[in-house]
């Protein structure tokens, strides 16, 4: 008997038609017409579909995302489906991969895929990547291996997944490993089990968490400005083993005196902030004021991990602890 796996839209470049009034494409094909392309999914499992939400996914917001939990629990309520995937934008697709590892809980394949050529193109990727996330979501092995993301014939995990290259068909990698499987037209291999995943039951999230890119010589207007608005967390990408320069230091223990949650992350593709310096602005100055290392995730994915973690505390060491486990200590 075949499995069955449903497949959830929420829009993207794998739904994207060309619309002459607006001279460009936009998320259009609804899930059922994603389906309908890929008459060979028939083959791999028993398809169902749900609509979520049908947008490209830089037009995605938190309360849209974190929505999708609320979607993804209702289909898993149904102990006959085996597994999920779920089509997204590819802009956003690594933030929302996060949300869902963190926030649902369950052993069954939770798959996100989606393409960098538009629908109704003749050479559209979408419709061989939708095929394998399928047959990825109705593999017995995917089992309890947390969110995954699959394009390219590369499965990776939603903690470590990023977009690395704007148009080529292998536009994802991990940031400090590789992938976590392979997918071809002859079937799954898993190479690897993803190691620090965490399960967060919250009922809200705290959207109003922002990410600040430190550049050479940059002032501190957007800290301040942070400050000023009384956001709920900040996220500083700092350089290399998370230092920074002096404005940004006073500006960041302003903000933890203030009693905001500042998480550093490295703005670097790979690797931990780690201690060593010295100098006021050093990631060890940073953390000696209580400020929280994001370990090994990137900005991105440290922002998502806060906004989670701020729907259930506030306290400084339960934080501390949280991106402890989840992002690893260097």
């Amino acid at each position: 008997m075949k499995p069955i796996v449903c497949i959830v839209g929420t829009g993207g470049t794998i739904a994207s038609k060309y619309d002459a009034t607006l001279g460009g494409h936009t998320s259009a094909a609804t899930t059922e017409e994603l389906v309908a392309a890929v008459p060979v999914l028939q083959d791999v499992a028993a398809i169902r579909g749900v609509e979520h939400s049908n947008i490209n996914s830089a037009l995605m917001d938190s309360t849209t995302a974190f929505s999708l939990r609320d979607t993804l629990r209702n289909v898993l309520s149904d102990d006959v489906v085996g597994g999920i995937v779920v089509t997204h934008g590819t802009a956003t697709l690594e933030e929302t991969a996060y949300l869902m590892d963190l926030t649902v809980s369950t052993d069954r394949p939770i798959v996100l895929t989606g393409a960098q050529r538009n629908f109704d193109e003749p050479d559209a990727d979408g419709p061989r990547n939708l095929l394998y996330a399928v047959m990825i979501a109705a593999a017995p092995e995917a089992r309890s291996r947390g969110v995954l993301v699959a394009l390219a014939g590369e499965i990776h995990a939603a903690r470590d997944v990023t977009k690395v290259h704007t148009e080529s068909l292998s536009c994802f990698a991990s940031r400090d490993g590789g992938p976590l499987g392979l997918v071809n037209k002859y079937g799954v291999t898993f190479l690897s089990t993803p190691d620090r995943r965490i399960y967060i039951d919250v009922d809200r999230i705290e959207e109003n968490v922002q990410l600040v890119r430190m550049g050479q010589g940059a002032n501190d207007m957007l800290l301040r400005a942070c400050i000023r608005e009384r956001v709920a967390g900040i996220v500083v990408e700092a350089t290399a083993g998370g230092n920074v320069n002096a404005p940004y230091y006073e500006a960041i223990n302003d903000a933890l005196d203030a009693g905001i949650p500042v998480v550093v992350a490295t703005r670097v593709s790979a690797g931990s902030p780690h201690l060593g310096k010295g100098y006021r602005g050093s990631f060890m100055s940073l953390t000696a004021k209580g400020a929280i290392s994001a370990g090994y995730l990137s900005g991105l994915k440290a922002r998502i991990l806060l906004m989670v973690a701020l729907g259930q505390t506030r306290d400084h060491a339960q934080l501390a602890e949280i991106f402890a486990r989840a992002g690893g200590v260097a």
